[in-house]
């Protein structure tokens, strides 16, 4: 067998791409987790709130679908998300039944300086890669996480 580098990691984990993935995730994670800590959000707060403020206002259980996050999490995070000002929620006037989660505008306001703070943490993590290899990047992991979890 080759000898390994010994910069970097044994070849038999480095030529394995879920374990290169999980790598380079918590060299990424730990950027964006800092860069939100700053703003007072954490990731999951951050990914309901700009799905709301994309997707427009969604019922929980649609929310919790969209972004795969599980549904006794998504209740905490939505709890903290409503007592802090930054979504309420609203009777659904399609189904009375429901609730849509709405952003106000405390939350769009904290959400426009939680993802200036994302883009400037991914700016750093890709800082070596030129644009085209960054939208490589993208385009192949939307395709590896176009299925969703195993």
């Amino acid at each position: 067998m080759a000898a390994d580098h010994q910069d970097g990691y044994p070849r038999a984990l480095s030529a394995r791409v879920g374990f290169m993935l999980a790598q380079a995730h918590m060299a990424a994670r730990g950027r964006a987790d800092r860069a939100l800590d700053d703003v007072g959000l954490t990731m999951k707060g951050f990914a309901a709130l700009a799905t709301l403020i994309s997707d427009g206002p969604n019922s929980q259980r649609r929310l919790s679908r969209r972004i795969r996050m599980d549904p006794a999490t998504m209740v905490d995070v939505i709890d903290s998300l409503e007592e802090s000002g930054y979504i309420v929620r609203r009777r659904n006037p399609a189904d009375r039944r429901e609730y849509a989660l709405q952003p106000t505008a405390k939350g769009r306001a904290l959400f426009a300086r939680a993802d200036k703070a994302i883009v400037d943490a991914e700016r750093q993590t890709a800082g070596r890669l030129s644009a085209a290899e960054t939208r490589t990047l993208m385009d192949l992991l939307e395709r590896i996480a176009a299925d969703g979890p195993a």
